[in-house]
């Protein structure tokens, strides 16, 4: 999509400075400079838009600023979304919670309950001891071993 964008714009500039000759028998030629001084001409008439329809002017301010609003909300929570790490969100969301439902799982003395045993509260997975390289050949090295 870029690659049709950039290459309209540089075919566009070319066309630009190219003259152009409408017929071949003594038509009009249009130059570099006729047409960037046509563009220049347009750009001063659009300039003068907001005197000629004050009110259009107005409703398209609105818009632009509505525009903005919406680009910046979006903006917003794509950031929120994809560019706060995972351990920011937990700390968000615990300093968000409230902290009603830990007083309804208080025990006797005030503290929180829970029903977890500690063979829950166990990691499942283990480190492995790290195994001892088998003794290599005199005179004969070997490659590194893998990762298992």
């Amino acid at each position: 999509m870029f690659f049709l964008i950039r290459m309209a714009f540089w075919l566009a500039l070319i066309l630009l400075i190219l003259p152009i000759g409408l017929t071949s028998d003594g038509g009009r030629q249009v130059g570099a400079w006729q047409a960037l001084s046509a563009v220049q001409a347009a750009i001063a008439d659009a300039r003068g838009f907001c005197q000629r329809q004050p009110d259009a002017c107005a409703v398209g301010g609105e818009m632009l600023g509505h525009l903005t609003d919406k680009a910046q909300a979006g903006a917003k929570w794509v950031y929120d979304t994809i560019g706060t790490p995972k351990g920011e969100h937990g700390k968000a969301d615990a300093q968000a919670a409230p902290a009603e439902p830990a007083r309804q799982n208080a025990g006797k003395d005030g503290e929180a309950s829970h029903d977890l045993t500690p063979q829950d509260l166990a990691p499942a997975w283990a480190v492995e001891p790290a195994r001892a390289a088998p003794p290599a050949a005199p005179g004969m090295p070997l490659p590194p071993r893998r990762p298992a």
